[in-house]
């Protein structure tokens, strides 16, 4: 898969690239002010505990640059699957920690202090 004849040109997948990058874009923006109609809280990273922002904000983009490359050097396409398996865990991982954290508490019965 990594010869020559396989990959697309350079230009084509900047163009891949970039329209990935606007979809991603749009579909986050659409989510975020879906999360804020939802919950009244807008969607911002900030507001999870940096322990875990920090490591996805260096992981993240050294694994979707790296394992392009190491594909592109061994030729195995395992490190793209396992790069895209990461990273989904990972946006899931992101987006169950929204809910739990904006999660609106149950209301208490009538009558309890």
């Amino acid at each position: 898969m990594a010869d020559g004849e396989w990959l697309l040109p350079r230009m084509v997948w900047m163009g891949v690239a970039v329209t990935v990058i606007a979809v991603q874009g749009a579909l986050q923006a659409v989510a975020t002010r879906a999360w804020r109609a939802r919950t009244g809280v807008a969607l911002r990273l900030d507001v999870l505990p940096k322990r875990a922002i920090v490591p996805i904000a260096v992981g993240l983009p050294v694994l979707m640059v790296g394992a392009p490359i190491v594909f592109r050097a061994t030729g195995r396409p395992a490190w793209l699957i396992a790069a895209s398996l990461i990273g989904a865990a990972v946006s899931v991982g992101c987006h169950l920690a929204f809910v739990r954290l904006h999660r609106k508490p149950a209301q208490a019965p009538e009558g309890a202090v």
